[in-house]
């Protein structure tokens, strides 16, 4: 589910890079692998994809794989870049960094994670079939997706310091009344269990800071997230891989 969560991500960041249709059905691998291990670090607190012995970028090469063997996902063959591996050469020798930060593309550019002639095209399958499984994979997912996006929002309207507890049922009630007038889709979006770990996820992510007074936890948007553009960011990365 997270990685085809990740395949609407990549295929929504194409379609924003360019306007030339055959390019939008297109997803590299590379790029798919790397949505997903982010995807799995931001949602740690919800989802484990991996054991503790296990590599999250040989997990995700493996559920790749799966996909293309239901036929969900199919290799493009005609559009492979020359030097392709080998069927018997290991495709991700190299360990996978950090797989979520704040930085912009621009400076992922230089990373050597996995090399150029190592990366293949997929492209979604068109079938009825394949597109009702893969809805309903990316729809597992959803409810999670959707109580993060309902926080992101909410933390626009944090301007002073509260306390963590009363921070928690606000956005409990915010939740709750999204899916009361139907903004929201999924019901199970709005549950104490989302709440705590989405205000949990946004403190060790540094979305939110916490400090105490009078051994209260007070809540406060982090310097790093005062600028509403950087709020928008978050907000965007998490709706990208979101079923609209």
């Amino acid at each position: 589910m997270v990685a085809t969560c990740s395949v609407l991500a990549v295929l929504r960041e194409q379609t924003g890079e360019t306007e030339q249709s055959s390019l939008r059905t297109l997803v590299s691998q590379e790029q798919l692998i790397r949505k997903a291990a982010g995807l799995s670090h931001f949602l740690s607190n919800e989802v484990a994809v991996a054991l503790p012995c296990q590599m999250i970028y040989q997990v995700f090469h493996d559920a790749v794989s799966r996909l293309i063997q239901y036929g969900v996902l199919y290799v493009a063959e005609e559009d492979q870049e020359e030097l392709s591996p080998s069927p018997t050469e290991e495709p991700w020798p190299k360990k996978f960094r950090e797989p979520l930060s704040w930085r912009s593309d621009e400076e992922d550019e230089d990373s050597d994670f996995g090399e150029e002639q190592r990366d293949r095209y997929l492209k979604v399958s068109m079938s009825s079939e394949h597109q009702e499984f893969f809805t309903f994979l990316q729809r597992l997912l959803s409810p999670v997706l959707e109580a993060y996006s309902g926080a992101a929002i909410f933390v626009h309207g944090l301007h002073l310091p509260t306390a963590e507890s009363e921070y928690t049922q606000q956005l409990f009630r915010y939740l709750l009344t999204r899916t009361e007038k139907k903004v929201a889709v999924f019901g199970e979006s709005a549950t104490h269990y989302l709440v705590k770990n989405t205000v949990r996820t946004f403190k060790e992510l540094g979305v939110l800071k916490e400090s105490r007074e009078n051994k209260a936890v007070l809540l406060e948007v982090s310097s790093t997230f005062l600028p509403q553009a950087n709020r928008t960011k978050l907000l965007q990365y998490i709706l990208d891989f979101s079923l609209l």
